[in-house]
């Protein structure tokens, strides 16, 4: 049985090596990687403090490819609900326990070639290697255990520098549409999926802006970069990603995305729109980082977001991260099913993932990456994209997302200040381009709940005027306390309808179609 198992996976490690899914080329938008394998059984087991957690990562990204059977973990904001799919899927030890090292890899260790053997420094050097060699990465530590499982060294990275994986032949083999950046201290989050995807993974804290952009020069136009970078910060990261006509993907704090990948995405609609009266000032109401592909899958569905029980009574918009489709179907399924007639979702967050679209050198790729992200759309059934960009509202690329049939039209926020444009408005063939008038946001003038409904309430309410419009976008991480002062990481839902009851009775909240119907129509 086991060696018609190491049979089945040279077949499919074959196939997946010469599939175009794993060496795209040209300038056409990269897609998100997908496993090969649906899981039908998911081993449960929780994310080890020790280095065997590096070891659990490389095995569920190499099964995403070559098993029906993996290993699901289930950790921090995972441990409330089980986010994939009906709990039928999981399976526990006979005694109840979760699955450790050893346990799984009396299940799984026929699937694998052997194991690469590294330290903390080359950690990451090993998991970009994991694919090509079809081995686990290990630490000295767990030698004896790989090795009382009959598996072997293929390969022993430490003292290897990141010049050194450059140099050698299976770099040539890993993507050049997909890359990572990830400390090893997170595993295994996202590092699974980086195993699976067969792909570059760097990170450097030590790294300018500079040699951020360097270490990513390897890709082509229309490349996917997952994860994040605090070391560099917020804005230098999408600034360099942006420079090489690439988008990023926030995901470094995911688990299970590798298994998460293998489900299909069903046919998901959004609920028919409550009507608003057509006279008054109108306002759309909508939440900033809903790109956050780890807070999608992590603690989106809590009491101060998706899961509050204010949700639903006044209209109120959703980011949904256009990966979501791809890597995140059971949840999206679950979120479209929970939606109540005053919920909405947007594409979230300025294409296929966070990006400056102004800074892209490569108009081409840019119309490329514009018509897979309508493809997105229609999956998500969304009409409206968010957009942050770093002083593009002026931009000819906004024009080119917009050329999309599938688009009606862009919220648009500036970087750092979010409302900066106070409003300003502009159009494309008739399509609204709608910057946000305010900001609700703690510690920043003017923009708490009292303060913003007090400013809506002084604006005109003749829908002719574009100053009756208000598009306000609700930050993610500020929010009331129980004390209902307004800070950081308090409940943002319990601000949001703190202001919602300052507004006045002439003020009309409206889903973001009906915001973009009702400017375009009287606005234009």
């Amino acid at each position: 049985m086991q060696i018609l198992k190491r049979i089945v996976v040279y077949i499919l490690i074959f196939l997946m090596s010469v599939s175009p899914v794993s060496f795209a080329g040209g300038q056409t938008a990269a897609d998100f990687p997908k496993a090969a394998a649906q899981a039908k059984t998911l081993l449960l087991t929780s994310i080890p403090s020790d280095g065997s957690a590096l070891t659990l990562a490389s095995m569920q990204g190499l099964l995403a490819n070559v098993s029906d059977k993996n290993l699901l973990f289930r950790a921090e904001k995972y441990r409330d609900w089980l986010p994939y799919t009906n709990a039928e899927l999981i399976e526990t030890q006979p005694d109840g326990s979760p699955w450790d090292l050893a346990a799984l890899l009396s299940e799984f260790a026929p699937f694998f070639d052997g194991y690469i053997l590294c330290d903390d420094d080359s950690a990451l050097i090993a998991f970009s290697l994991a694919n090509p060699k079809n081995s686990l990465v290990v630490l000295p530590e767990f030698e004896t255990t790989m090795q009382e499982a009959g598996l072997r060294m293929t390969a022993d990275v430490r003292g290897w520098s990141d010049l050194h994986l450059r140099r050698s032949p299976e770099f040539r083999r890993l993507r050049r549409d997909v890359a990572f950046e990830q400390p090893v201290s997170l595993a295994p989050r996202m590092l699974d999926y980086a195993v699976m995807s067969g792909a570059y993974v760097w990170y450097d804290a030590a790294a300018n802006r500079a040699e951020h952009t360097n270490a990513f020069r390897f890709l082509q136009d229309n490349a996917l970069v997952f994860g994040w970078n605090n070391d560099l910060g917020e804005h230098d990261t999408v600034a360099s990603v942006s420079s090489l006509n690439a988008c990023l993907i926030p995901a470094d704090r995911a688990c299970n995305l590798s298994v998460l990948s293998g489900f299909p995405c069903g046919n998901v609609r959004q609920k028919t729109a409550v009507s608003a009266e057509p006279d008054g000032r109108t306002v759309c109401l909508m939440i900033s980082d809903g790109d956050n592909l780890q807070w999608f899958v992590g603690s989106y569905e809590g009491a101060a977001y998706y899961g509050s029980p204010i949700r639903g009574q006044f209209p109120f918009a959703w980011g949904v991260p256009t990966s979501a489709a791809d890597l995140a179907s059971p949840l999206l399924e679950r979120y479209y099913d929970k939606m109540t007639e005053n919920d909405a979702f947007v594409l979230s967050l300025s294409g296929l993932g966070y990006t400056f679209p102004s800074r892209w050198t490569n108009r081409k790729a840019l119309r490329s990456m514009a018509d897979t992200l309508a493809q997105k759309m229609e999956m998500l059934d969304t009409r409206e994209l968010l957009v942050l960009d770093d002083g593009g509202f002026y931009s000819k690329a906004l024009d080119t997302l917009l050329t999309q049939t599938q688009a009606n039209g862009i919220f648009y926020m500036d970087y750092g200040n979010y409302a900066g444009l106070k409003g300003r408005t502009r159009f494309v063939d008739g399509k609204p381009i709608v910057s946000a008038k305010y900001r609700l946001w703690n510690n920043r003038e003017g923009s708490s709940p009292e303060e913003t409904a007090a400013a809506v309430n002084a604006l005109p309410t003749d829908p002719k005027n574009p100053d009756s419009y208000a598009f306000i976008i609700v930050h993610a991480w500020s929010g009331l306390n129980g004390s209902g002062e307004f800070v950081e990481g308090g409940n943002t839902m319990k601000a949001v309808e703190k202001l919602v009851s300052g507004l006045d009775a002439d003020t009309r909240l409206v889903s973001p179609s009906q915001f973009m119907e009702r400017i375009a129509a009287n606005c234009r």
